[in-house]
This record gives structure tokens, sequence and C-alpha cells, in this order.
């Protein structure tokens, strides 16, 4: 009887330290995907690919811009489709004949569960235009809340902390 207790205590400490190694495995594997999405979102933005680019959203995603010196309440774009208008009018307007390129460092995960995650990190842009060369245009923080979905790790709420002020 001895024996089987033993046994059985055995086996229970195998299968805990397997499903504590799938847990972190699990871990492990959102933490790459989501640095994935944040790789994607650069490249997107930056080869001018909007509408792969709003698919990096939740349908019901917020984009927050909170500039150093600002003192109102700062722009909110609500909605997948929002965001998606917004990128189509930036490329247009804002960005038209020039390149930008979004340099990313120092992604932390301030939290993570099985559906959801709090991710950080710094960010620099630089511009530049065929007869001019690169100039920094901004630098600051991105802070993004995750959302796990069918298609993945999807930008629940992204909150851009730019060090300049407002233009």
């Amino acid at each position: 009887m001895r024996t089987v207790v033993l046994m059985c205590l055995v086996l229970v400490f195998i299968l805990l330290g397997q499903g504590r190694a799938l847990g972190e495995n699990m871990r492990l594997e959102d933490r790459a995907r989501i640095a994935d999405q944040v790789a994607k979102y650069a490249q997107l933005w930056d080869r001018k690919d909007v509408e792969a680019f709003s698919q990096l959203f939740t349908e019901d995603a917020v984009i927050e811009w909170h500039f150093a010196d600002a003192t109102a309440q700062p722009p909110l774009l609500k909605g997948r489709e929002n965001i998606l208008q917004y990128g189509h009018k930036a490329q247009a307007e804002r960005l038209a004949g020039r390149q930008s390129r979004h340099h990313f460092s120092n992604l932390i995960f301030e939290d993570l569960t099985e559906t959801s995650a709090l991710t950080e990190h710094m960010f620099m842009v630089t511009h530049v235009t065929p007869s001019n060369p690169p100039i920094v245009r901004s630098t600051g923080i991105y802070r993004i809340e995750w959302r796990k979905t069918d298609e993945g790790w999807l930008m629940s709420h992204r909150k851009l902390f730019i060090d300049r002020r407002a233009d």
C-alpha cells in the first residue's frame, strides 16, 4: 500500500511539473506573439498599409495621444473603422511625400494573463524626404492593452506618450 501511495505522489508531482512547464511555454508563446504584433505595427504603418494596420486592433479599440505639455484632454480614436479612416487621412496628408520609420525598443510586459496583457515600449520616429536627410520626428512611450481574440493578440487600448509639445 505504501508503494502505491508513493507512486501516486510521484505521478502527481510529475503531472504538476508538466502543467507548470506547459503554462510557462504558453506564456512565452504569448509574449512572442505580442512582440510580433508590436513589430508588425511599425512595419505596416511605415509601409503605409493602413488596411492591415487597422487589423491589429480590436473592433472597439481606443487610441490616445498624450503630449508632454498638454493640459487639455488628449485626442481619442474609438473603433477599428475610425482607426482605418485616420490611417488613410494621415498617410494621404501629414505623411504624404515622406517616409516614416518607427524604431521600437525595451518592450516590457507589465501584466500577462491568458486573455489580456499590458505592455510598454519606447519609440523614436524618424521622417525622411527625397531631398532631406532623416530627422527625428518624435520620441516617447507606447503603453498598450492587449486582448487575446480568435484572431490572436490584438490591441484594445493604445496610449502614446509623446515627449514633445503638440504641434
